[in-house]
C-alpha cells in the first residue's frame, strides 16, 4: 500500500525537478530574447539618429558637424570670391584688396580652428582647397578683364584648379564604387567612406604665390609705378 501510494509522489516530484532544471534555459532564452530585442531596438534608433543627423548638419559614426566654426571659415572664404570680383569689375580696388587680405588670412584660419578645437572633417579637407580655388579663380578671372592679369596665366591656372577639382570628384566616386543613390549621400563625406584629401605642401605654397601676385596687382593702378609694374609683367 506504502509503495503504491508513493508512486504519485514520486512521479509529481519528478516532474517538479524537470521543470526547476528547465527553468534556467528558459530564463536564458528569454534573456537573450531581451538582449536581442534591446540590440534590434538600439540600431534602429541609431540609423534613426543618423538619418535625423544627416538631415540637420550633425553626423555620428566618428564623424563631425557639417557647420562647424572651419567650415563656415572656409564657406565665407568661397562666398567672397564672387564679391571681390564684382569690386574688381567696378575698380573699387582698394576695398578689393582689403577683402582678399581677410580672405587670405581666412586660409590660415580655418585650419587653426580646425587644429584648436580638435575637428578632423572630411568634408572640410574638400571644402578648404576649393574655398582656395574659387576666390583665386573668381578674382583672377576679374583682372583679366580690367586688364590687370595676362589672360594666359589666369587661363592655366583656371584649367589647372579644374583638373584638381575633377580629380577630387574621381577619388570620391570611386571610393563608393560609382554607385551612390543621391547626391546627398555623394558628399556626405564625413559617415560615407570616410576618406580625407591631403594637399602637397607645394600646392599650398602656390597658392600662397598666387595670392601675393594678385594682391600686388589691385595695388598697382593705385600706388604703382612703372618699375612696379614692370616686376608684376615679370612675374604673370
Amino acid at each position: 500500500m506504502l509503495s503504491q501510494s508513493a508512486t504519485p509522489l514520486t512521479a509529481a516530484a519528478a516532474a517538479l525537478g524537470a521543470k526547476l532544471r528547465r527553468a534556467p534555459a528558459l530564463a536564458g532564452g528569454r534573456a537573450l530574447a531581451v538582449a536581442d530585442a534591446v540590440r534590434w531596438e538600439h540600431r534602429r534608433i541609431s540609423g534613426g539618429e543618423a538619418e535625423v543627423a544627416a538631415s540637420s548638419g550633425t553626423v555620428g559614426c566618428g564623424g563631425e558637424r557639417f557647420l562647424n566654426a572651419p567650415n563656415l571659415v572656409s564657406i565665407g572664404r568661397m562666398v567672397s570670391g564672387p564679391i571681390i570680383g564684382w569690386m574688381i569689375v567696378n575698380e573699387w580696388y582698394l576695398p578689393a584688396f582689403a577683402t582678399l587680405a581677410v580672405s587670405g588670412a581666412s586660409d590660415w584660419l580655418d585650419g587653426f580652428l580646425a587644429r584648436k578645437m580638435g575637428i578632423n572633417s572630411v568634408f572640410g579637407s574638400y571644402l578648404d582647397p576649393l574655398a582656395d580655388k574659387v576666390l583665386i579663380g573668381c578674382v583672377a578671372v576679374a583682372m583679366v578683364e580690367k586688364d590687370l592679369l595676362h589672360s594666359g596665366l589666369v587661363g592655366l591656372v583656371v584649367v589647372r584648379d579644374l583638373l584638381l577639382v575633377g580629380g577630387a570628384f574621381y577619388k570620391r566616386a570611386s571610393s563608393l564604387g560609382w554607385k551612390w543613390n543621391s547626391w546627398s549621400e555623394f558628399v556626405n563625406l564625413d559617415v560615407i567612406h570616410r576618406e580625407k584629401v591631403e594637399p602637397l605642401f607645394i600646392s599650398k605654397v602656390n597658392t600662397v604665390f598666387q595670392l601675393m601676385l594678385i594682391a600686388a596687382a589691385l595695388l598697382q593702378p593705385e600706388f604703382g609705378t612703372e618699375e612696379t609694374q614692370n616686376y608684376i609683367t615679370l612675374l604673370r
